[in-house]
């Protein structure tokens, strides 16, 4: 049974859409260096405005290297990305944790941390602008097996997440969405990014890990009329753990599975 939260009144749906430009083909992208342990599989591109991306192998990567300068113009847009994320108005305003939520489309802001423990749905409406964007004043951390599942037609590649400070996925979690994190990424091992990692102050750190890039379909000229849905916050008991992605996806040695569509 859901209990709602607020009234489907309670925030504005936010229209605006979120590029990443260049950086988009990118699975992992970090400020200063890329650290590895283990058989990681990267779907995109690799790359650091530093000098260092160590761990690969026994990692692998699908797309190309960025290192140094190289990756100036990436680090740029997801900058772009992340400031333009954080200027975003209208936002829902939670506290305390996101686990045992039902988000619609719309943006969500923290002023300082958020946590997800258990399963955080995002309820899609079946609209190809569903979007979901949070706005973190501080850090993002997620506990082991826990999971972003998105339902009714949504996309991991919709769905950002702009993190003031450091972003941590727990192990053995399942992610969803683009992680835009101010400082740096850690995930730890065998967590599933479904979506692009971005550290643009600091470090990212991975372990046995599967990133997979997110790429949205082109979008239809035509419009929906009735105009955008306005999202509603709501707790469910549902405990099933479950990540559907729109890319190719790359397997690794933990016992977690990616299911294609």
């Amino acid at each position: 049974m859901l209990f709602f939260l607020c009234m489907l009144s309670c925030a504005t749906f936010a229209s605006a859409q979120i590029t990443l430009g260049s950086a988009s083909t990118f699975g992992v992208l970090s400020q200063t260096s890329v650290t590895n342990t283990g058989p990681t599989g990267i779907d995109g591109d690799l790359g650091t405005g530093g000098t260092s991306i160590t761990g690969f192998p026994p990692g692998t990567f699908t797309g190309n290297e960025f290192i140094g300068n190289q990756a100036d113009n990436p680090l740029r847009d997801a900058q772009a990305a992340y400031n333009d994320l954080a200027a975003l108005g209208g936002a829902t305003v939670l506290t305390g944790g996101l686990g045992g939520l039902v988000l619609a489309p719309g943006t969500y802001s923290f002023s300082t941390s958020a946590a997800i423990t258990g399963t955080l749905t995002l309820a899609g409406t079946g609209s190809s602008t569903d979007a979901w964007y949070f706005q973190i004043g501080t850090s993002l951390i997620t506990s082991a097996g826990s999971s972003v599942l998105i339902t009714g037609g949504g996309l991991a590649c919709s769905v950002f997440w702009q993190v003031g400070t450091s972003a941590t996925l727990g192990a053995g979690s399942s992610f969803s969405g683009n992680i835009l994190a101010g400082a740096s990424v850690t995930l730890n091992t065998a967590a599933v990014s479904n979506g692009g990692v971005f550290a643009l102050g600091a470090t990212v750190t991975m372990d046995t890990n599967v990133v997979n890039l997110q790429t949205c379909p082109v979008a239809s000229s035509s419009s929906t009329p009735g105009g955008s849905p306005t999202p509603s916050v709501s707790t469910s008991s549902s405990a099933s753990i479950s990540v559907t992605t729109t890319s190719s996806s790359l397997s690794s040695s933990a016992s977690l599975s990616i299911t294609s569509r």
